[in-house]
C-alpha cells in the first residue's frame, strides 16, 4: 500500500469535492422526501382517500430531487454517477434505518436496502451512459472531421 493511498489530506480533499457535496445535498433531500412520504402514508389517515394522488406527488418529488446531480453534472458522466450514487447510498442507509421503525416496510415495498441501492446504481449508471453517448454525438456533429481534398494523379505516359 502506498503512502498516497493512506494520506489523510487526500481523503479530506475527496470529502471536500463539490461532487460529494452535491451527492450529500441530494441524498439529504431524498431522505426528506422518503420520510415525508412514509409519514404521509402511515401516520396521516386523511390522505388515504387520495392515496393515488399522494403517491404521484411523492414519485414526482423523488424524480425532481434525483435530477439534481443530472442537472449539475450534465456534461461529465463520471461526476454525475459519483454524485448520484452518493445520494442514493445515503437514501439506502436511511431506508435501512426506516425499516426498523416502520413495521413490514420491506415486505410492503418489496425491496430490501440492497435492492434499493442497486436500483439507484442502475438508474444513475444508465443516465451517465446516456449523457456520455449524447455528448459524444453532439461532439461528433459539431466537430466534424476535415474532409481530405482529392487531387487527380497524373500518370506519366511512357515514351517508346
Amino acid at each position: 500500500m502506498s503512502a498516497a493511498a493512506t494520506n489523510p489530506r487526500r481523503v479530506w480533499n475527496v470529502i471536500q469535492s463539490p461532487v460529494i457535496h452535491t451527492g450529500i445535498f441530494a441524498g439529504v433531500l431524498l431522505v426528506g422526501v422518503m420520510l415525508g412520504s412514509l409519514i404521509a402514508a402511515t401516520r396521516m389517515p386523511q390522505f388515504d382517500s387520495i392515496a393515488a394522488l399522494r403517491n404521484l406527488v411523492c414519485f414526482g418529488a423523488f424524480g425532481l430531487v434525483m435530477t439534481i446531480p443530472v442537472a449539475r453534472y450534465f456534461g461529465s458522466p463520471w461526476r454525475l454517477f459519483t454524485a448520484g450514487i452518493t445520494a442514493w447510498s445515503i437514501l439506502a442507509a436511511a431506508y435501512a434505518g426506516a425499516t426498523m421503525f416502520f413495521d413490514n416496510l420491506v415486505n410492503r415495498l418489496g425491496m430490501t436496502p440492497l435492492h434499493l441501492l442497486m436500483l439507484g446504481g442502475v438508474i444513475y449508471g444508465v443516465l451517465a451512459v446516456g449523457v456520455w453517448v449524447a455528448s459524444s454525438v453532439v461532439s461528433l456533429i459539431w466537430h466534424h472531421a476535415p474532409v481530405a481534398h482529392v487531387r487527380p494523379i497524373e500518370v506519366p505516359t511512357r515514351k517508346r
